[in-house]
């Protein structure tokens, strides 16, 4: 099952820990021996789809789909997953008797088992995980494997087998298991509610299994409110299993407790008014040419009709095949994405060639990948001009049904300059058609939230993208020198996201751009007019776009198509400033308001600077550069640095302490060449 780690890369470290490539079930990992020995960390499994998980090194996780309030088991930050092994998410026991003496052993318990080793093995594509736990006394080897299924949901396959390592080995040995997870999340309950109100939560959940085979349905009673209004909730998860065929389904997790005490097991088929649980208890055979193998699979927010399809397939003798090939088409669909943005280098070095894959994989996470290369769909080209500016998409219905279905990236900027409407052309450079992008952070952080769309409401694909302001462009930086052709539209989306004072607001997606609202009750909640590291991507991306084309970007210069962000704060006056350098920002809600309106009228082009005769402002590209360089320097203090004037701090001056009314001086030594480029 298992080769390596490879001996020219075993990194050792003092404990007896090892790392290294391995290959598990013929596919390459990366892998830790006596992981038991290192304080807990926090890994994330990927997948093609909208499936996230996020899990400790204990082997306690929470996971779901598309956000943390789609989850199957609860989003906590990961110093509570650490604590959570073996009290939430997967459990397993597992029993023998000996000489009329019953021995137990809890794999990946909070506490590991003297003379067990563990090890951890995460694939190179980063979308599976192998938890194994060896019991060298009992010649046994507990191993489960996660990984995501789009069709079905996470899936969970646990092998128990002989590993030959004592004389005994070779008999066949009879034991007793319990195996599942505790506290599973019904739909409905959104992460804030679960974190804060969770035994209120628990009031309202509804446990049950049924004539469904294998299957358990979990769900409210309610939609949790206080009002006194009919609210039912419509969707279910669900978890079942295979394997297993004499296994009882236990909804309690008492049946923990009854598991280690040798009591029976006490089936039920509804349990409320508490977290309900998945366990599965059987008596297994094990010997060294046949392991014992099962799988459980969950899955988040169905509806009646999925709910009914879920237990169909619980039912099915074909569905072991058919879960094990959706693993595989995901996984072959990850490849893809990942190949198209030059993931797989091979070089001496596997694991820098490792290494990297993980790095595309992460930067494409974040800012996405161009799935059709050049092309561009014409369909989702048209309703990005309508939700964008409703008067353009209106203008240019019929030239949209001139262009067929699909069309060339270069041929669509021709076309749209031909029109001479400059809001077209404009709408046209800031179309990215993006897919496989979405926030995906960690559970600790509160500004990391995220959310994987990737369907519509009718299951069709999503082109989208979002992130803030530093991170996106600097993703988009490495993503183009797979997909150059595109540069001159980032580089639109980047000047047309900037203001007519030289900064740039906190987030950039599809739609466009969005800013932070002050919340004096919330502590993460501040003003982010931003200006750091604006001057070293937008270089970056400028030096690239003319190594690849050069003196492309001189066209663009004198061309009026380019425009300012509208944002609704103001910065206060040179004296205000020196008298309070810490608070030079404010919110003006009454522009804030103007701007809703505007954007309700014409779409997410309201919030784009206007003319006094409301019309958009446009300018071409050379003013576009020169107007952040103008911001900057008018903040220059000699000797010192650029003054920002964005109450955050510049990132890549933490280590000078230069934070909040600080100097920048990265941004100084940028701004330098940047001037050197534009003349």
């Amino acid at each position: 099952m298992t080769t390596g780690p490879n001996a020219g890369h075993d990194e050792r470290s003092p404990t007896g820990v090892t790392g290294g490539l391995a290959t598990v079930d013929g596919i390459e990992h990366y892998r830790i021996d006596g992981a038991g020995e290192m304080a807990p960390f926090l890994m994330t499994v990927v997948s093609d789809s909208d499936l996230w998980m996020f899990v400790s090194s204990t082997g306690a996780l929470t996971m779901g789909r598309i956000d943390a309030d789609h989850a199957l088991l609860p989003y906590e930050t990961d110093d509570r997953l650490h604590r959570a092994a073996g009290t939430t998410g997967p459990v397993t026991l597992v029993s023998r008797t000996v000489d009329g003496e019953r021995e137990l052993w809890q794999p990946f318990a909070g506490r590991p088992t003297p003379g067990c080793r563990r090890s951890i093995a995460k694939s190179v594509l980063g979308n599976r995980l192998v938890f194994e736990e060896r019991r060298p006394s009992w010649a046994l080897t507990f191993r489960a494997t996660w990984a995501p299924s789009d069709r079905f949901g996470w899936v969970r396959t646990v092998e128990l087998c002989h590993d030959g390592s004592s004389t005994d080995s070779d008999a066949r040995g009879e034991y007793e298991i319990l195996d599942g997870l505790l506290d599973v999340m019904p739909a409905g309950v959104d992460a804030l509610t679960e974190q804060i109100r969770s035994n209120l939560v628990d009031a309202y959940k509804r446990s049950e299994t049924g004539p469904w085979g294998s299957l358990a349905v979990y769900s409210l009673e309610s939609q949790i409110s206080d009002r006194a209004e009919p609210l039912e909730e419509l969707t279910a998860n669900v978890v079942w299993s295979f394997g297993l065929r004499s296994a009882e389904v236990l909804l309690d997790a008492d049946a923990v407790d009854d598991m280690v005490a040798g009591r029976p097991a006490r089936p039920t088929t509804l349990v409320t008014g508490r977290p309900g649980a998945y366990l599965v208890r059987s008596t297994v055979s094990v010997s060294s040419t046949e392991p014992a193998t099962w799988t459980i699979v969950g899955d988040v927010g169905l509806d009646h009709p999925a709910v009914i399809a879920a237990a169909r397939t619980a039912r099915s003798d074909d569905t072991p095949g058919h879960v094990a090939e959706d693993v595989e088409r995901g996984s072959e669909r990850l490849h893809a994405l990942l190949a198209d943005a030059d993931a797989f280098q091979h070089t001496g070095d596997s694991i820098a060639d490792a290494h990297h894959l993980s790095n595309v994989l992460f930067n494409c996470m974040r800012g996405g990948v161009f799935p059709f290369g050049q092309a561009v769909p014409v369909h989702d080209l048209a309703g990005f001009v309508a939700d964008r500016n409703r008067d353009v998409a209106q203008r240019h219905g019929g030239w949209f049904d001139q262009l067929g279905e699909w069309i060339d990236e270069i041929d669509l900027r021709a076309g749209a300059l031909a029109t001479g409407d400059p809001d077209l052309v404009r709408l046209v450079l800031e179309y990215l058609p993006l897919s496989f992008s979405r926030r995906h952070g960690d559970p600790s952080r509160p500004w990391n939230r995220f959310s994987i769309n990737v369907r519509d409401d009718h299951g069709d694909p999503v082109l989208a993208y979002e992130g803030n302001w530093r991170d996106i462009f600097q993703n988009w930086e490495a993503l183009l020198q797979s997909a150059p052709a595109y540069f001159v539209n980032v580089v639109a989306k980047f000047v047309d996201a900037t203001t007519i004072e030289g900064y740039n607001p906190y987030r950039i997606s599809r739609d466009g751009i969005d800013w932070e609202v002050p919340d004096p009750d919330d502590p993460w909640s501040h003003i982010g007019y931003w200006g750091d590291h604006q001057i070293i991507y937008l270089l970056r991306l400028l030096e690239m776009w003319e190594r690849y084309e050069p003196g492309a970007r001189d066209e663009w210069l004198d061309r009026d198509v380019f425009a300012y962000a509208d944002i609704p704060y103001f910065l206060a006056d040179h004296d205000a400033m020196v008298r309070n350098p810490r608070d030079t920002i404010t919110y003006d809600v009454e522009h804030a308001a103007a701007i809703a309106e505007r954007e309700e009228r014409i779409g997410a082009d309201g919030r784009l600077l206007v003319d006094p005769d409301g019309s958009l402002l446009r300018v071409g590209l050379l003013e576009k550069l020169v107007v952040p360089a103008l911001a900057k320097l008018t903040n220059y203090v000699p000797d010192g640095g650029i003054w920002l004037n964005t109450q955050r701090p510049e990132w890549n001056d933490a280590n000078n302490a230069l934070a909040g009314p600080g100097l920048s001086m990265v941004t100084l030594y940028h701004l330098r060449r940047y001037l050197s480029f534009l003349d």
